[in-house]
């Protein structure tokens, strides 16, 4: 026999005792995209992370209206005419009165403007941080919550196999073909109840 016939006969062989250890297999199927969306663990995950979101977005909202505020006070002072509160009768000290009155007006607002220009800076620089974090921790929630649905419905698909005896459960949209009492679905969404 040469090597070349030796090698195929082998082969040949090795896909019959696979073929054959596949036939003794017991094979079931499940939905897991439909044990997913049926699944209680889910809703509540999903109310929980819409509670974060709104309370992020409650934030930042909060943050928006103070900016707002202030960039409003900052307008309205700036449009404020420069008004003299002290006049003499004398026309030079009238002039050095208004020079006074309207310099520490003047500077006064500066002073405003600069404290209310650095906390609207402020404001913004936490908003943008608020943003990333609420983006980052939400998606981290929900990696986690994902986690663990999908950890407790592979427990569940585990534990109903191993009572109905199957060896392999496949998920149904990678099936061809499957007969209807192999259907594990409703069996796995009873566990997790």
């Amino acid at each position: 026999m040469t090597a070349l016939k030796f090698i195929c006969l082998c082969f040949l062989c090795s896909g019959l005792v696979r073929a054959e250890m596949i036939s003794t297999q017991k094979v079931a199927f499940v939905d897991i995209e439909g044990i997913y969306s049926r699944f209680r663990m889910k809703e509540l995950a999903e109310k929980e992370l819409d509670i974060r979101r709104e309370k992020y977005l409650s934030d930042i909202t909060a943050m928006d209206a103070k900016i707002r505020q202030l960039e409003t006070s900052m307008a309205l002072e700036e449009a404020k005419p420069v008004s003299v509160s002290t006049m003499s009768a004398e026309a030079s000290e009238l002039t050095v009165s208004t020079s006074t009155a309207q310099d520490v007006e003047i500077s006064t607002a500066a002073v405003k403007t600069d404290t209310r220009g650095e906390e609207i800076k402020a404001l913004r620089e936490q908003k943008e941080l608020l943003s990333v974090e609420a983006r980052e921790g939400l998606k981290n929630i929900k990696s986690e919550y994902m986690s663990q649905i999908m950890g407790r419905i592979y427990d569940a698909v585990a534990e109903a196999a191993e009572e109905g005896g199957y060896d392999l459960v496949i998920d149904k949209n990678n099936a061809v073909y499957g007969m209807p009492a192999t259907d594990l679905t409703e069996t796995v969404l009873e566990k997790l109840k």
